[in-house]
Protein backbone atom coordinates (compact mmCIF):
# COMPACT_ATOMS: atom_id res chain seq x y z
CA UNK A 1 0.00 0.00 0.00
CA UNK A 2 1.30 3.20 -1.29
CA UNK A 3 2.03 5.98 1.57
CA UNK A 4 1.43 9.77 0.89
CA UNK A 5 4.11 12.02 1.53
CA UNK A 6 3.91 14.44 4.22
CA UNK A 7 4.66 17.73 4.70
CA UNK A 8 5.74 20.01 7.59
CA UNK A 9 5.03 23.40 7.88
CA UNK A 10 7.97 25.25 9.55
CA UNK A 11 5.94 26.28 12.71
CA UNK A 12 3.89 23.51 13.21
CA UNK A 13 4.45 19.88 14.23
CA UNK A 14 1.40 18.94 12.87
CA UNK A 15 1.94 16.82 9.45
CA UNK A 16 -0.54 17.25 6.53
CA UNK A 17 -0.97 14.59 3.41
CA UNK A 18 0.04 17.15 0.13
CA UNK A 19 -2.75 16.78 -1.55
CA UNK A 20 -4.93 17.85 1.30
CA UNK A 21 -2.74 21.10 1.30
CA UNK A 22 -2.62 21.39 -2.12
CA UNK A 23 -6.32 21.00 -2.48
CA UNK A 24 -7.32 23.68 -0.01
CA UNK A 25 -4.85 26.53 -1.71
CA UNK A 26 -6.46 25.53 -4.70
CA UNK A 27 -9.91 26.63 -3.30
CA UNK A 28 -8.87 30.08 -2.61
CA UNK A 29 -6.60 30.32 -5.95
CA UNK A 30 -9.18 29.28 -8.51
CA UNK A 31 -11.83 32.01 -7.41
CA UNK A 32 -9.80 34.69 -8.81
CA UNK A 33 -11.40 37.50 -6.45
CA UNK A 34 -9.94 39.38 -3.76
CA UNK A 35 -11.74 37.31 -0.72
CA UNK A 36 -10.74 38.66 2.58
CA UNK A 37 -8.87 36.83 5.32
CA UNK A 38 -10.99 35.48 7.99
CA UNK A 39 -10.87 37.08 11.31
CA UNK A 40 -13.29 34.54 13.03
CA UNK A 41 -14.40 31.18 12.98
CA UNK A 42 -17.18 29.66 14.86
CA UNK A 43 -17.58 25.83 14.20
CA UNK A 44 -19.80 23.07 16.12
CA UNK A 45 -19.63 19.51 15.68
CA UNK A 46 -22.40 18.49 13.66
CA UNK A 47 -22.18 14.92 12.53
CA UNK A 48 -20.48 11.39 10.52
CA UNK A 49 -22.44 11.68 6.82
CA UNK A 50 -23.72 8.54 8.05
CA UNK A 51 -23.55 5.18 9.63
CA UNK A 52 -24.22 2.04 9.49
CA UNK A 53 -27.44 0.79 11.21
CA UNK A 54 -27.40 -0.18 14.80
CA UNK A 55 -24.12 1.73 15.90
CA UNK A 56 -24.90 4.45 18.27
CA UNK A 57 -25.58 8.08 17.62
CA UNK A 58 -22.89 10.62 18.05
CA UNK A 59 -23.48 12.80 20.99
CA UNK A 60 -21.31 15.88 19.92
CA UNK A 61 -17.99 17.28 20.89
CA UNK A 62 -16.06 19.37 22.67
CA UNK A 63 -12.52 20.19 24.17
CA UNK A 64 -10.72 21.23 27.20
CA UNK A 65 -8.29 23.58 25.58
CA UNK A 66 -9.53 25.72 23.19
CA UNK A 67 -6.14 27.27 22.05
CA UNK A 68 -5.25 23.59 21.37
CA UNK A 69 -8.33 22.83 19.37
CA UNK A 70 -8.25 26.51 17.00
CA UNK A 71 -3.94 24.97 16.50
CA UNK A 72 -6.04 21.78 15.16
CA UNK A 73 -8.87 23.40 13.12
CA UNK A 74 -6.59 26.11 11.53
CA UNK A 75 -3.79 23.72 10.20
CA UNK A 76 -6.69 21.47 8.60
CA UNK A 77 -8.70 24.44 6.73
CA UNK A 78 -6.06 27.13 6.13
CA UNK A 79 -6.25 28.57 2.40
CA UNK A 80 -10.15 27.13 2.67
CA UNK A 81 -12.67 29.62 1.41
CA UNK A 82 -15.66 29.40 4.20
CA UNK A 83 -19.17 30.68 4.16
CA UNK A 84 -21.69 30.19 7.24
CA UNK A 85 -23.67 27.15 7.08
CA UNK A 86 -20.99 25.29 5.46
CA UNK A 87 -19.37 21.63 6.55
CA UNK A 88 -15.63 20.80 6.98
CA UNK A 89 -14.74 17.40 7.33
CA UNK A 90 -12.18 16.42 9.77
CA UNK A 91 -9.25 14.42 8.56
CA UNK A 92 -6.89 12.88 11.73
CA UNK A 93 -8.68 12.07 15.10
CA UNK A 94 -12.24 11.49 13.61
CA UNK A 95 -11.99 11.25 9.71
CA UNK A 96 -15.10 12.56 7.71
CA UNK A 97 -16.74 14.07 10.69
CA UNK A 98 -18.50 17.13 9.69
CA UNK A 99 -18.07 20.18 11.28
CA UNK A 100 -20.70 23.24 10.25
CA UNK A 101 -19.88 26.79 10.61
CA UNK A 102 -22.00 28.70 12.35
CA UNK A 103 -20.08 31.75 12.03
CA UNK A 104 -17.94 33.72 10.17
CA UNK A 105 -16.22 37.05 10.20
CA UNK A 106 -15.98 38.50 7.40
CA UNK A 107 -19.11 36.53 5.35
CA UNK A 108 -17.20 34.68 3.05
CA UNK A 109 -13.36 34.28 3.93
CA UNK A 110 -10.45 32.42 3.94
CA UNK A 111 -9.13 30.77 6.75
CA UNK A 112 -5.20 32.01 7.63
CA UNK A 113 -2.71 31.50 10.41
CA UNK A 114 -4.14 34.62 12.19
CA UNK A 115 -8.02 33.34 11.85
CA UNK A 116 -9.31 33.25 15.64
CA UNK A 117 -11.18 29.61 15.44
CA UNK A 118 -13.51 28.95 18.42
CA UNK A 119 -15.55 25.65 19.08
CA UNK A 120 -19.18 26.11 19.66
CA UNK A 121 -20.13 23.97 22.61
CA UNK A 122 -23.75 24.99 22.31
CA UNK A 123 -26.20 22.39 21.92
CA UNK A 124 -27.71 21.19 18.92
CA UNK A 125 -31.34 21.44 18.93
CA UNK A 126 -32.87 18.92 17.64
CA UNK A 127 -34.61 17.37 19.81
CA UNK A 128 -38.37 16.72 18.98
CA UNK A 129 -40.54 19.83 19.35
CA UNK A 130 -42.45 19.44 22.93
CA UNK A 131 -46.29 20.52 22.66
CA UNK A 132 -46.49 23.32 25.21
CA UNK A 133 -48.27 22.05 28.31
CA UNK A 134 -48.51 22.74 32.11
CA UNK A 135 -49.25 20.57 34.81
CA UNK A 136 -52.96 21.42 35.07
CA UNK A 137 -53.40 19.66 31.73
CA UNK A 138 -52.25 15.77 33.24
CA UNK A 139 -55.80 14.53 34.53
CA UNK A 140 -55.03 13.31 38.17
CA UNK A 141 -52.29 11.91 39.55
CA UNK A 142 -52.79 14.72 42.11
CA UNK A 143 -49.80 13.97 44.54
CA UNK A 144 -47.16 13.55 41.76
CA UNK A 145 -48.64 16.51 40.52
CA UNK A 146 -47.46 18.40 43.62
CA UNK A 147 -43.69 16.89 44.10
CA UNK A 148 -43.35 18.35 40.71
CA UNK A 149 -44.37 21.69 41.87
CA UNK A 150 -41.22 21.35 44.48
CA UNK A 151 -39.15 20.57 41.41
CA UNK A 152 -40.08 23.77 39.55
CA UNK A 153 -39.58 25.56 42.49
CA UNK A 154 -36.15 23.67 43.13
CA UNK A 155 -34.89 24.58 39.60
CA UNK A 156 -35.62 28.33 39.80
CA UNK A 157 -32.92 28.70 42.63
CA UNK A 158 -31.28 25.16 42.61
CA UNK A 159 -28.40 26.66 45.41
CA UNK A 160 -31.53 27.45 47.23
CA UNK A 161 -32.39 23.62 48.54
CA UNK A 162 -28.66 22.77 49.45
CA UNK A 163 -28.56 19.14 50.16
CA UNK A 164 -32.78 18.42 50.21
CA UNK A 165 -32.86 19.16 46.94
CA UNK A 166 -35.22 16.61 44.80
CA UNK A 167 -32.40 14.89 42.68
CA UNK A 168 -34.49 12.01 41.08
CA UNK A 169 -37.84 10.69 40.76
CA UNK A 170 -39.10 7.22 39.69
CA UNK A 171 -42.63 6.77 37.89
CA UNK A 172 -43.89 3.46 37.23
CA UNK A 173 -47.27 2.40 35.90
CA UNK A 174 -49.61 0.92 33.36
CA UNK A 175 -47.86 2.45 29.94
CA UNK A 176 -50.06 5.56 28.61
CA UNK A 177 -50.75 6.49 32.49
CA UNK A 178 -49.15 9.80 31.86
CA UNK A 179 -45.50 9.29 33.17
CA UNK A 180 -43.63 10.58 29.80
CA UNK A 181 -46.78 13.43 29.77
CA UNK A 182 -45.84 14.90 33.29
CA UNK A 183 -42.05 14.85 33.12
CA UNK A 184 -42.56 17.12 29.74
CA UNK A 185 -45.48 19.99 31.30
CA UNK A 186 -43.15 20.21 34.09
CA UNK A 187 -40.11 21.05 31.83
CA UNK A 188 -42.32 23.47 29.96
CA UNK A 189 -42.96 25.07 33.32
CA UNK A 190 -40.11 25.70 33.93
CA UNK A 191 -38.56 26.68 30.73
CA UNK A 192 -36.24 23.62 31.45
CA UNK A 193 -33.90 21.55 28.89
CA UNK A 194 -35.74 18.14 29.04
CA UNK A 195 -33.54 15.14 27.19
CA UNK A 196 -36.02 12.55 26.55
CA UNK A 197 -34.23 9.11 26.48
CA UNK A 198 -35.17 5.61 25.44
CA UNK A 199 -33.03 3.30 27.83
CA UNK A 200 -32.82 1.01 25.29
CA UNK A 201 -31.02 3.81 23.12
CA UNK A 202 -28.17 3.90 25.91
CA UNK A 203 -26.88 0.52 24.89
CA UNK A 204 -24.54 0.71 22.28
CA UNK A 205 -22.69 -1.78 19.70
CA UNK A 206 -19.35 -1.67 21.26
CA UNK A 207 -17.81 -2.39 24.72
CA UNK A 208 -17.85 0.99 26.43
CA UNK A 209 -20.41 2.77 24.10
CA UNK A 210 -23.12 3.15 26.56
CA UNK A 211 -20.99 3.99 29.25
CA UNK A 212 -19.88 7.09 26.91
CA UNK A 213 -23.14 7.75 25.75
CA UNK A 214 -24.49 8.04 29.74
CA UNK A 215 -21.83 10.06 30.39
CA UNK A 216 -22.31 12.76 27.22
CA UNK A 217 -25.94 12.87 28.21
CA UNK A 218 -25.65 13.79 32.06
CA UNK A 219 -22.47 16.22 30.73
CA UNK A 220 -25.11 18.16 28.35
CA UNK A 221 -27.40 18.35 31.31
CA UNK A 222 -25.40 19.14 33.53
CA UNK A 223 -23.66 22.25 31.03
CA UNK A 224 -27.48 23.74 29.75
CA UNK A 225 -28.88 23.38 33.35
CA UNK A 226 -31.32 24.03 34.71
CA UNK A 227 -32.85 20.80 32.96
CA UNK A 228 -34.91 17.64 33.09
CA UNK A 229 -33.19 13.97 32.07
CA UNK A 230 -36.16 11.50 31.70
CA UNK A 231 -35.19 8.25 30.87
CA UNK A 232 -38.22 6.12 29.53
CA UNK A 233 -38.47 2.49 29.48
CA UNK A 234 -35.51 2.09 32.69
CA UNK A 235 -36.31 -1.67 32.88
CA UNK A 236 -34.32 -2.41 29.45
CA UNK A 237 -31.32 -1.22 31.28
CA UNK A 238 -31.90 -1.61 34.75
CA UNK A 239 -32.62 -4.66 35.23
CA UNK A 240 -31.99 -6.52 38.55
CA UNK A 241 -28.75 -8.65 38.91
CA UNK A 242 -30.74 -11.96 38.76
CA UNK A 243 -31.57 -11.06 35.04
CA UNK A 244 -27.57 -9.50 33.96
CA UNK A 245 -26.77 -12.89 32.92
CA UNK A 246 -29.57 -12.59 30.42
CA UNK A 247 -28.59 -9.39 29.41
CA UNK A 248 -25.06 -8.77 30.87
CA UNK A 249 -24.72 -5.89 27.84
CA UNK A 250 -26.72 -3.99 29.78
CA UNK A 251 -24.27 -4.16 33.11
CA UNK A 252 -21.91 -1.20 32.06
CA UNK A 253 -24.74 0.91 31.55
CA UNK A 254 -26.26 0.29 35.04
CA UNK A 255 -22.75 0.79 36.28
CA UNK A 256 -22.16 4.67 34.29
CA UNK A 257 -25.90 5.16 35.21
CA UNK A 258 -25.45 4.64 38.80
CA UNK A 259 -22.28 6.67 38.84
CA UNK A 260 -24.12 9.62 37.16
CA UNK A 261 -26.66 9.55 39.64
CA UNK A 262 -24.18 9.98 42.34
CA UNK A 263 -22.26 12.72 41.00
CA UNK A 264 -25.71 14.99 40.02
CA UNK A 265 -25.12 16.80 43.09
CA UNK A 266 -27.83 19.07 44.63
CA UNK A 267 -26.56 22.62 43.33
CA UNK A 268 -26.38 20.95 39.51
CA UNK A 269 -30.03 22.10 38.40
CA UNK A 270 -30.45 18.34 36.76
CA UNK A 271 -33.56 16.52 37.66
CA UNK A 272 -33.37 13.08 36.92
CA UNK A 273 -36.97 11.04 36.34
CA UNK A 274 -36.76 7.40 35.27
CA UNK A 275 -39.60 5.61 34.41
CA UNK A 276 -40.76 2.01 34.01
CA UNK A 277 -43.98 0.01 32.80
CA UNK A 278 -42.19 -2.90 35.10
CA UNK A 279 -41.39 -1.93 38.73
CA UNK A 280 -40.08 -5.23 40.09
CA UNK A 281 -37.41 -5.66 37.26
CA UNK A 282 -35.79 -3.10 38.77
CA UNK A 283 -32.31 -3.26 39.99
CA UNK A 284 -32.82 -2.64 44.10
CA UNK A 285 -29.16 -0.23 43.90
CA UNK A 286 -30.88 1.51 41.28
CA UNK A 287 -34.28 2.11 42.70
CA UNK A 288 -32.40 3.32 46.12
CA UNK A 289 -30.73 6.19 43.91
CA UNK A 290 -34.08 7.55 43.44
CA UNK A 291 -35.57 9.77 45.94
CA UNK A 292 -39.64 9.15 45.41
CA UNK A 293 -40.98 6.56 44.06
CA UNK A 294 -44.80 7.24 42.17
CA UNK A 295 -47.56 4.88 41.24
CA UNK A 296 -48.92 5.98 37.77
CA UNK A 297 -52.44 4.15 38.05
CA UNK A 298 -55.06 3.49 35.48
CA UNK A 299 -57.62 6.93 35.10
CA UNK A 300 -60.99 6.11 37.33
CA UNK A 301 -64.69 6.98 35.55
CA UNK A 302 -64.66 10.72 36.85
CA UNK A 303 -60.91 11.34 35.50
CA UNK A 304 -61.61 9.53 32.05
CA UNK A 305 -64.74 11.68 31.32
CA UNK A 306 -62.26 14.42 32.05
CA UNK A 307 -59.23 12.85 29.51
CA UNK A 308 -62.48 12.02 27.14
CA UNK A 309 -63.49 15.64 27.01
CA UNK A 310 -60.24 17.29 27.10
CA UNK A 311 -59.01 15.26 23.79
CA UNK A 312 -62.77 15.57 21.98
CA UNK A 313 -62.35 19.52 22.81
CA UNK A 314 -59.40 19.12 20.03
CA UNK A 315 -61.25 16.69 17.11
CA UNK A 316 -61.09 18.32 13.71
CA UNK A 317 -65.13 16.71 13.78
CA UNK A 318 -68.06 17.38 16.53
CA UNK A 319 -68.74 14.31 18.63
CA UNK A 320 -72.59 13.75 18.33
CA UNK A 321 -72.32 11.04 21.67
CA UNK A 322 -72.68 10.99 25.52
CA UNK A 323 -69.11 11.12 26.74
CA UNK A 324 -69.88 9.85 30.21
CA UNK A 325 -71.39 6.85 28.22
CA UNK A 326 -68.13 6.28 27.00
CA UNK A 327 -66.09 6.81 30.68
CA UNK A 328 -68.12 3.98 32.02
CA UNK A 329 -67.83 1.18 29.59
CA UNK A 330 -63.56 1.96 29.12
CA UNK A 331 -62.79 0.91 32.40
CA UNK A 332 -58.80 -0.57 32.53
CA UNK A 333 -58.29 1.92 29.68
CA UNK A 334 -55.04 4.49 29.86
CA UNK A 335 -55.13 7.50 29.05
CA UNK A 336 -53.44 7.13 25.72
CA UNK A 337 -56.01 4.38 24.56
CA UNK A 338 -58.68 6.63 25.18
CA UNK A 339 -57.39 9.04 22.71
CA UNK A 340 -55.77 6.53 20.13
CA UNK A 341 -57.94 3.55 20.56
CA UNK A 342 -61.19 5.19 20.90
CA UNK A 343 -61.35 8.79 19.90
CA UNK A 344 -58.54 8.58 16.95
CA UNK A 345 -60.23 5.21 15.77
CA UNK A 346 -63.80 7.01 15.71
CA UNK A 347 -62.72 9.94 14.09
CA UNK A 348 -61.26 8.16 11.13
CA UNK A 349 -64.07 5.47 11.04
CA UNK A 350 -66.40 8.92 10.64
CA UNK A 351 -63.94 10.63 7.67
CA UNK A 352 -63.56 7.60 5.60
CA UNK A 353 -67.58 6.58 6.04
CA UNK A 354 -67.87 10.38 4.83
CA UNK A 355 -69.85 11.75 8.11
CA UNK A 356 -69.78 15.26 9.10
CA UNK A 357 -69.55 14.64 12.89
CA UNK A 358 -68.47 11.38 15.25
CA UNK A 359 -71.55 9.24 15.86
CA UNK A 360 -72.44 7.32 19.01
CA UNK A 361 -73.48 4.30 16.89
CA UNK A 362 -69.36 4.45 15.55
CA UNK A 363 -67.71 4.37 19.49
CA UNK A 364 -70.12 2.03 20.28
CA UNK A 365 -68.73 -0.33 17.56
CA UNK A 366 -65.23 0.33 18.34
CA UNK A 367 -65.61 -0.55 22.06
CA UNK A 368 -67.13 -3.53 21.18
CA UNK A 369 -63.98 -4.18 19.39
CA UNK A 370 -61.39 -3.86 22.04
CA UNK A 371 -60.34 -5.98 25.21
CA UNK A 372 -59.20 -4.91 27.88
CA UNK A 373 -56.46 -6.24 29.89
CA UNK A 374 -56.24 -5.08 33.75
CA UNK A 375 -53.03 -6.42 33.80
CA UNK A 376 -49.68 -6.25 32.30
CA UNK A 377 -47.79 -8.94 31.44
CA UNK A 378 -44.03 -9.24 31.74
CA UNK A 379 -41.87 -11.04 29.46
CA UNK A 380 -38.19 -11.55 29.85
Amino acid sequence: MAHKKLTKRKDSGVELPVASRESTKKIARISGLDIPSAKLLVLRGAAFPFRLKGDPRPMGVETDNANLFADYAREQWIGCVVTKGQYLFDRYVMPDFAFQVTEVNPAESIVTKDTMIRLDSSISSNNTPIRESNLDDVVGHGTVKKKCRVILNYLEAPARYGEWAPRALLFHGSPGTGKTMLAKAMASEANARIFLVKASDLIGVHVGDGGRRISALFEDARNTSPSIVFIDELDAIGLARSFQSIRGDVSEVVTALLGELDKTDEGSGVVVIGATNAFMLIDPALRSRFDTVFEFKLPDTTERLRILEMYAARLPLPMDIDLQLVASRTEGLSGRDLRNRILKEALHSAISEGHSSITQDTVLSILDKIKVKHAPDYAI
